[in-house]
């Protein structure tokens, strides 16, 4: 069947598996902060480069091919964040055997997967965290989807909105993966 779209999620219903990709939330004061870091790196590594071209001792050579090849290593920690930023998502695999929550990093993925039928309580939740906002810790807040499992309570879709994560609860109940009794029932006078 072809993906539909709602609210940027993306969902598709196959035979045998429901996807849903949740994109990450553009952060655009870490995407500004990044952008001035890989500036201030791009700086640095010229100046590294142009003194290891100076220099003419060999161990001196050595130690700033070295430093180069550290600050390498530093560039593709920040490249990765930065690829993270644009392109991050969380993703959900659920089929008649197990419910998958995946998040895919640039170098590797966090997989967890849970038996279909040991979910229960499938519900939007208000999750509280600290944020540092001027200097001060203060309470936020953002919406999460969770479920019980006999082992642990399972958080993600992280800072989706009420709306996105009504989405995928509708989805996920209109799929023939997962029981009625396994979503909470939410009473409202």
């Amino acid at each position: 069947m072809p993906a539909t779209v709602s609210h940027k999620i993306k969902v598709k219903h196959q035979r045998k598996m429901l996807e849903i990709r949740i994109p990450l939330r553009k952060n655009t004061t870490a995407l500004l902060a990044m952008l001035l870091a890989t500036i201030a790196w791009t700086i640095a590594l010229y100046v590294l480069v142009r003194l290891a071209l100076h220099f003419q001792h060999f161990w001196i050579k050595a130690g700033m091919i070295l430093s180069i090849a550290g600050w390498f290593a530093l560039g593709m920690a920040g490249a990765s964040f930065f690829i993270w930023l644009f392109f991050g998502r969380e993703r959900i695999l659920v089929n008649a055997e197990y419910f998958i929550t995946d998040k895919p990093l640039v170098f590797f993925y966090r997989r967890n997967f849970y038996p279909t039928g040991d979910i229960s309580r499938l519900r939007t939740d208000i999750e509280i965290y600290k944020a540092n906002r001027n200097g001060q810790w203060v309470d936020e807040q953002r919406t999460v989807i969770k479920f019980d499992t006999p082992e642990k309570f399972v958080t993600f879709g992280r800072g989706i909105s009420p709306e996105e994560a009504e989405f995928i609860l509708l989805t996920l109940a209109k799929s023939s993966f997962l029981k009625q009794e396994q979503f909470e029932v939410i009473h409202k006078s």
